[in-house]
């Protein structure tokens, strides 16, 4: 069983499918595109030819591009799985927090009405 172009103990067996097929399509459209120059004259005036040769090879094609689509979801399915996950710290606590709770701030007509006291420490009922 050859690894190609798999290094390291976790290397993606799927992207390496991958370029074995890549190299297969490569030699499969090259061959394709030379059947087509050399049934050129019958592809172009014969329906039925065409539509043949369409059966025939675009099946081929199809399946083909179909298999790598899978191993490309695959491959990168994995590559996602195995990413080291980027942990942001905590943000660090502001001085004035750390050393004091927060008061809550009183409107200053009310501070001002407690400064000045008011009878039974009651607000106005005017």
């Amino acid at each position: 069983m050859s690894m190609l172009h798999m290094n390291g103990p976790r290397a993606n067996k799927y992207r390496a499918a991958l370029e074995v097929l890549q190299r297969g399509r490569e030699l499969l459209v090259e061959d394709l595109a030379d059947e087509v120059l050399d049934q050129a004259d019958d592809l172009i005036q014969s329906g039925y030819a065409f539509n043949e040769f369409l059966e025939n090879q675009g099946t081929r094609v199809h399946f083909l591009c179909l298999l790598m689509a899978q191993l490309e979801q695959s491959a990168d399915a994995l590559d996602e799985a195995e990413a080291p996950v980027e942990v942001e710290p905590p943000p660090l606590p502001s001085s004035t927090s750390a050393t004091a709770p927060k008061r809550k701030r009183r409107s200053r007509s009310r501070k001002l009405h407690q400064e000045q006291g008011s009878p039974e420490g009651a607000p106005d009922d005017a």
